[in-house]
């Protein structure tokens, strides 16, 4: 990703919460590791054309070390004889001492990120680190000292951004609107090509040429305006609605907190320039931060493991019920924290070939020691079924899913900015401390939901027929810690009406079907709309079964939820089918 502003800056966005628990495993036995290697790998290849063309670079490859990602950038520096690069780092992120510290932890008064009434006083389990959502005035601090390379831990994804677009402005922390507008930006090319046709519903529109995907370029203007690009040289495509997929994903709601600014989106437009793969995005209204930011707390939740069995041919579904009723046998005396027994896929009818027509039966199951998920409890009952079972048996031959191996437990929670010690560390050993928002505002954590305010009666829009709403309505999804997101959105004005009229809160529990969890009170939905995007935006909370790192959904980031919706059927004007579908 780069922001394109002479001279070069380029920014890379490593993190999620899924590689964020997979370094705090790989921290345990190498402390000196626990940073993104393969920024370390790209920098090694790109380093010389960095320094010849005076390429910025600030990243948050540095994860949950970013000391030790610092020297190790520091040393090919000078391998390479580069002394004239600056290499600065920016911490205070990293609170994994202070969760190891009863006295220290009790002053953060941790409680979850959506649940005002769960403390992390009361988790069950032991925190092993944790990352608190800096911000960017951090790495515009470092860009001010003059440092080349600016190495970020756990930097919100938009404060490379943020903080870039800020130092070359000159924007103060009070600039709202301009900061909104990078905060904006930060979120487009966030996640590599998403926004040049990656993840998009709309896909087929741009095969064959969607391989090797160029990755996005942000032109920010001095107002925090931006245009979305990308390399003409390279494959992909920018448009309205790749950028507006993009914009809606892992949205919480009207308003986007960040650590430096929140952005009010309601009034934000995508609009086309004319030009090729050039789009304008305007209109975000910025508001002071909040005094808090998200932190996400891991945790050792044991160990886990997994089996494959595949069915085919007749009566699959009676042949998984047969396999299920066996698995809840063998494991009868278990002492599993999690089980999940899933059948994935359906019958085919005369099927043409076998690979047609096999379905997945996948057994999940965690343990909180490894004694009670190892060897004889998990893998030898499992395939000890093998001479016993459906007819058509065959099961994954990769036993090393049935070994197990630990995962880790995450708790989002709310830490307030003030009590965090952000700071800049330049190649002096100088350090400059970085002091919280001096203004900032509140914001509720449920999030306003509504329905639309002047629906309309769905026959007035005409003679209908049954197909899936993806026929006519684009959808992304993601995931934030144990929440879901999905933004619908269609291509022409006089569709809008009907989808505020169709999608409601109602509406789209029926269409998870099977799916839905909230009947047992699991769940909860919040609505929104962005009029100016045609869309329609949910958040569903506590729906991803933990979030991902320990998640038994094998969709654990949501990434497969809006095209599942849009999959299911629904009555759609004729009118808009005529147009031609999706």
């Amino acid at each position: 990703m780069a922001v394109k502003v002479p001279p070069k800056r380029d920014v890379g966005d490593w993190l999620s919460e899924m590689n964020i628990a997979w370094n705090a495993i790989t921290k345990q036995d190498f402390p000196d590791l626990g940073y993104e290697a393969g920024f370390l790998e790209q920098l090694e290849e790109s380093i010389e054309t960095i320094r010849a063309g005076g390429i910025k670079v600030i990243t948050n490859a540095g994860a949950l070390n970013t000391p030790s990602l610092t020297r190790r950038v520091q040393k090919l520096c000078d391998e390479r004889g580069y002394d004239d690069l600056v290499v600065a780092s920016v911490i205070g992120d990293d609170i994994s001492d202070i969760l190891r510290d009863p006295q220290r932890i009790s002053g953060l008064r941790l409680q979850h990120l959506d649940h005002k009434e769960k403390q992390l006083a009361d988790w069950d389990l032991k925190p092993l680190c944790g990352n608190a959502y800096i911000g960017a005035r951090g790495i515009r601090t470092a860009l001010d000292a003059g440092a080349d390379i600016v190495i970020c831990g756990r930097v919100t994804d938009a404060s490379p951004v943020i903080g870039t677009a800020a130092w070359w402005h000159g924007w103060a922390d009070q600039d709202y609107d301009q900061l909104a507008g990078a905060l904006v930006a930060g979120h487009l090319i966030e996640c590599g090509p998403y926004v040049c046709g990656a993840n998009f519903s709309g896909f087929k529109e741009f095969m064959p040429g969607l391989v090797d995907l160029a990755f996005p370029i942000a032109e920010i203007s001095p107002k925090g305006e931006c245009v979305i690009t990308k390399p003409e040289s390279q494959a992909g495509r920018v448009t309205k609605f790749t950028v507006v997929a993009q914009l809606l994903y892992e949205l919480q709601g009207e308003m986007y907190l960040n650590s430096d600014v929140v952005a009010d989106l309601r009034g934000v437009k995508v609009e086309e320039t004319g030009a090729t793969d050039r789009v304008r995005v305007s209109g975000a209204k910025g508001l002071p931060p909040p005094p808090t930011t998200k932190a996400i707390i891991a945790a050792p939740g044991g160990f886990q493991a997994e089996a494959m069995f595949y069915i085919n041919g007749l009566d699959v579904h009676k042949k998984a019920e047969m396999m299920k009723v066996q698995i809840a046998y063998a494991f009868k005396d278990n002492n599993f924290s999690k089980l999940s027994v899933e059948l994935y896929g359906s019958q085919t009818l005369n099927p043409v070939s076998q690979q047609e027509g096999t379905v997945m039966l996948r057994v999940f199951a965690q343990a909180r020691t490894k004694e009670d998920i190892g060897r004889d409890k998990f893998m030898k009952a499992i395939y000890a079924l093998r001479m016993q079972s459906y007819p058509g048996y065959h099961m994954s031959l990769d036993f090393r899913t049935m070994q197990p191996k630990p995962f880790m437990e995450m708790f989002p929670a709310i830490v307030n900015l003030d009590l965090l010690s952000h700071q800049v560390i330049l190649p002096s050993s100088e350090s400059i401390f970085i002091p919280a928002p001096i203004e900032t505002g509140q914001y509720p954590i449920f999030r306003p939901s509504y329905e639309t305010a002047e629906p309309v009666e769905l026959s007035t829009f005409g003679s209908t027929k049954r197909a899936p709403l993806g026929s006519v309505v684009h959808a992304r999804s993601g995931d934030k810690a144990d929440n879901s997101n999905v933004g619908f959105f269609v291509r022409h004005e006089d569709e809008y009406p009907w989808l505020q009229s169709l999608l409601t809160i109602e509406s789209l529990e029926e269409l998870f079907g099977n799916d839905w969890n909230g009947r047992e009170g699991k769940s909860r939905v919040e609505r929104c709309e962005f009029p100016n995007l045609l869309a329609v935006h949910f958040r569903i909370l506590d729906f991803l079964d933990g979030g991902i790192a320990s998640s038994a959904r094998i969709d654990g980031l949501g990434k497969g939820i809006g095209e599942y919706l849009r999959s299911r059927e629904v009555e759609v004007p004729v009118r808009f089918l005529a147009r031609g579908g999706i």
